[in-house]
C-alpha cells in the first residue's frame, strides 16, 4: 500500500497543481485586462473529434471552437485568438465587447471566459472532497 499509495497521492498532487495554476494565470489575466474595447469577430473555426463508444460502438461527436478577434486599440490593429469548448455563440461579423491589458494590448478575455473560469474554480471543493478521502485512508 505504501509505493501504491504515494503514487496515487502525487497523481492527485500534479492534477491538482496544474488547475490550481489555470485558475490562478486566469484571474490573474481577468485582472489586468482592466480596458473595454470593442472588436469584430474576424473568423469562427469549427473543429469536429470523433470518440468511438467502446461499449456500444456508437460514434460520438464533441466540436471546439476557434474564435479570432479583431480590435483597435491607441490607433494600433490587434488580433486575439481564443478557443471554446462549449456551443459558441460568435459569428464571423459580430461584434463583441473584449476587456484587454493596456500595458499589453495583445492580451485579451471575454465574458465567455468568465464562465470557464467558474466552472473550473468548482472542482476545487471535489478535490478536496478526495483529499479528505484520501488522507481518511491512512488513518
Amino acid at each position: 500500500m505504501g509505493i501504491g499509495a504515494i503514487i496515487v497521492g502525487l497523481i492527485l498532487f500534479g492534477l491538482q497543481a496544474l488547475i490550481f495554476y489555470f485558475i490562478i494565470t486566469d484571474i490573474i489575466r481577468i485582472n489586468a485586462c482592466s480596458e473595454r474595447v470593442n472588436g469584430k469577430v474576424k473568423s469562427v473555426t469549427e473543429e469536429q473529434e470523433k470518440h468511438k463508444d467502446s461499449k456500444t460502438g456508437k460514434t460520438e461527436y464533441s466540436y471546439s471552437y476557434k474564435v479570432t478577434f479583431e480590435y483597435n486599440y491607441n490607433g494600433q490593429t490587434y488580433e486575439s485568438t481564443r478557443n471554446y469548448s462549449n456551443h459558441c455563440r460568435y459569428s464571423r461579423g459580430d461584434d463583441a465587447e473584449i476587456k484587454i491589458n493596456p500595458r499589453k494590448p495583445e492580451e485579451t478575455w471575454t465574458k465567455d471566459e468568465l464562465k470557464n473560469l467558474l466552472g473550473l474554480s468548482l472542482s476545487i471543493p471535489l478535490f478536496l472532497f478526495f483529499d479528505l478521502i484520501y488522507i481518511e485512508s491512512f488513518f
